[in-house]
């Protein structure tokens, strides 16, 4: 597993990695085909622009392994703390450790600079993931509860974290 920054030749992947990660959310609808495929490319391009909006010094990554990419990641980065604004893998790439390796590497190195914690939005229906993050030592921080989003953190200094 290696992160690389993301380039324009990469677009395309990031667009159709959305549509596969967000496709089962959408399955309830019972949407037509060519109806559900021009909603997700309407919801990519909400999504990136919000990202851009909120985040516009992200720094953007896509994860590989064997040189093939398997995943992305939306990293903010300041002195307080990394936010990871968005990671998600391809559906043959889940539940390999790849995610964890992520997630460990970049601890790691926001450690190393000093940085005192990671943190992250989850969808509060994403179960699986909020095992994952519950797993690797995120805790929610209960000021950033919204209805359909949690709020988590991993503190990095030993510090409890700061709501």
């Amino acid at each position: 597993m290696r992160l690389r920054p993301a380039s324009p030749a990469d677009d395309a992947f990031v667009a159709n990695l959305f549509k596969i990660v967000r496709a089962d959310v959408f399955a309830a609808a019972q949407l037509p085909p060519a109806m559900l495929d021009t909603m997700l490319d309407q919801q990519f391009r909400a999504q990136a622009a919000s990202h851009a909006a909120q985040f516009p010094n992200a720094l953007s990554f896509v994860i590989t392994r064997d040189a093939r990419p398997v995943g992305r990641l939306l990293l903010h980065v300041d002195a307080h703390h990394w936010h990871m604004v968005d990671i998600a893998l391809i559906s043959a790439a889940r539940n390999q450790g790849i995610g964890t390796g992520v997630i460990a590497a970049l601890a790691r190195e926001a450690r190393t600079q000093g940085v005192p914690q990671l943190r992250l939005m989850v969808l509060a229906s994403n179960s699986g993931a909020l095992r994952l993050y519950a797993r690797l030592g995120f805790v929610s921080t209960d000021a950033a509860k919204s209805g359909s989003h949690i709020m988590m953190a991993k503190p990095l200094d030993g510090q409890a974290i700061s709501q």
